[in-house]
């Protein structure tokens, strides 16, 4: 049995994490500083709130993606594949960046408050694990290797 994905299922994680990186990038002030929103047609980039919410939806995204593959791993393909060092470490990511996201999350709710130590934490693990999933998938295509092998 291989894994019965179709060329539209990568190309979207693509697009995805393409809007993930964009949209968490711009809400730091990138975009003001650096005269990013003065060049023709990105000044959208400079709006706080409209990144953060294309941040949201992209994440809402990934989650159903991530959660569509775990459950087609879990139930059907495990059995016939395996995950290579590249898709243990590429799982590891993910799970991290979910998880600060989910932290990043709870910390923007009304009446929820934490230190700000503990949060910068968060802030910097969740950037350096998006950092950490772009060194990867460039490691992975520079090794011409796979995320996934059959047993």
């Amino acid at each position: 049995m291989s894994l019965p994905i179709t060329r539209r299922l990568p190309w979207a994680y693509v697009l995805i994490v393409t809007l993930l990186a964009v949209s968490g990038t711009m809400q730091m002030p990138i975009a003001s500083r650096y005269r990013i929103v003065a060049v023709p047609g990105l000044a959208w980039l400079g709006d706080f709130w409209l990144t953060h919410k294309l941040h949201y939806l992209g994440a809402i995204a990934l989650l159903t993606l991530v959660s569509y593959l775990a459950t087609r791993w879990l139930l059907e393909w495990r059995r016939d594949h395996a995950l290579t060092p590249f898709g243990l470490a590429r799982v590891a990511l993910l799970a991290g960046l979910i998880l600060t996201g989910a932290v990043r999350v709870l910390k923007n709710l009304p009446g929820v408050s934490f230190s700000p130590d503990p949060i910068m934490l968060v802030d910097w693990a969740h950037l350096g694990l998006a950092f950490g999933l772009g060194v990867l998938a460039l490691a992975r295509r520079f090794a011409k290797a796979s995320y996934v092998c059959k047993r």
